[in-house]
């Protein structure tokens, strides 16, 4: 088989699985992994936060694979939209190595509609909550350990239930763990909760940006093309793991017709296949997610940026742009930090985090612009096809609504 066929592409576009080529993050992994199986761990919980994709879901799956194949450890995926106990209970009753403990043991989970009924027993499981604790105090007899994983978790009142269901395992020294990833204001809805104490203790790790050179390395090795070019692609993704994804992805594709891989027209075509897969994937819904000021102050920054050339804008020229008081500024400039939308790592300067996020907000303002032009012309038109008295109640409710 042709190696640059576009059937074994090792880049991706799609979401919630480890890609076949993907850069890992060493450190947080085996930070986390630690945590998990050392003796007396640190932290029961822990949170993966960043930016939508920013490779969340797949250190997620990654450590989950890892732990999986450890001696005595157990992994369960639960949906963050189900019943979280009920199906952790069924979900662990199912599984092959497992489930001979329990009835070994004559758990009775009838009253779960799982398992069957003991006549004589002293484990009579009452509901999901006292099902799990007696199950996991039987795992844990048999030197069994749980790690719970949940993708893109977000607060609701089952969390809630199942976040005070996990500080009464803790409190018993029951082996289970929980990994989570979300979105930062999601984990913070949840960690503002104090009353939640198993998550609002939980350790927090917000994934930063990919290294360029780690990048451009692998560039280099799976496409074969040469460092100036490698380095030139690594670049355009600054490090965002979706684009790294979707520039080798692209580039790959473009292999496979044989394209000028010596020319600025294949980083032009790459930065318009990017500009589309990184909107569809991502952008929009980021951009749908952001307060009316949170997309002023990054169109400010967009604007100053192009015309300065540079990426770092002055805060003081945006906050003047936008005319935003110093102390509200603040908060929203440190909520677009905490997202990893902007980054502030320069005293007095700020710069859009994510690569060509600047020419997506320029077009949504030339796009806002337009759609305001014909709305208004619209309205004109409207309002010159009234009668002459119409207009005349018209202009003098206006200047009531303005009293």
């Amino acid at each position: 088989m042709k190696k640059y066929n576009r059937l074994n592409n090792p880049y991706t576009l799609q979401f919630s699985f480890i890609p076949p080529q993907f850069i890992e993050r060493a450190g947080i992994t085996s930070e986390i992994m630690e945590n998990f199986i050392r003796e007396v761990p640190t932290y029961r919980g822990i949170f993966i936060t960043g930016v939508r994709g920013s490779g969340k879901t797949v250190m997620l799956g990654d450590i989950r694979n890892r732990i999986s194949k450890l001696r005595n450890w157990i992994t369960i995926d639960l949906n963050p939209e189900s019943d979280l106990l009920n199906s952790l209970a069924h979900m662990l009753y199912q599984i092959p190595d497992i489930k001979p403990l329990f009835m070994g043991a004559k758990l009775d989970l009838s009253a779960l509609g799982i398992g069957v009924g003991f006549e004589k027993t002293d484990y009579i499981a009452a509901n999901e909550d006292d099902a799990l604790c007696k199950m996991l105090t039987i795992m844990k007899k048999k030197g069994k350990k749980l790690l719970i994983t949940i993708d893109e978790v977000t607060y609701s009142k089952d969390v809630a239930r199942f976040s005070h269901a996990l500080s009464s395992y803790a409190g018993r020294d029951l082996d289970v763990y929980v990994l989570m990833t979300g979105l930062k204001e999601n984990i913070d809805s949840i960690k503002n909760e104090k009353s939640l104490t198993f998550l609002y203790r939980a350790k927090n790790y917000k994934l930063e940006t990919l290294n360029i050179m780690a990048i451009s390395l692998d560039y280099q090795k799976t496409l074969s093309i040469d460092g100036k070019l490698a380095i030139d692609l690594a670049n355009m993704t600054m490090g965002y793991p979706l684009a790294f994804q979707a520039v080798g992805y692209h580039c790959w594709n473009a292999k496979c017709t044989d394209a000028d891989w010596n020319g600025d027209h294949l980083i032009k075509n790459i930065e318009t296949e990017l500009d589309i897969s990184l909107s569809e994937l991502a952008y929009d819904k980021i951009w749908d997610g952001l307060s009316s000021k949170d997309r002023e102050i990054l169109a400010a920054i967009g604007e100053l940026s192009a015309r300065t050339g540079r990426e770092l804008v002055k805060v003081e020229d945006v906050r003047k742009k936008t005319g935003i008081s110093s102390d509200t500024f603040t908060r929203y400039r440190k909520r677009l930090i905490d997202s990893g939308i902007v980054e502030g790592k320069t005293y007095g300067y700020l710069r859009i985090a994510l690569p060509r996020f600047c020419e997506y907000i320029m077009n949504k303002e030339e796009d806002r612009y337009v759609y305001q032009d014909q709305n208004d012309r619209l309205l004109r038109y409207e309002i010159n096809e009234l009668s002459s008295d119409d207009k005349k109640r018209l202009l003098a409710y206006i200047d009531k609504l303005k009293k």
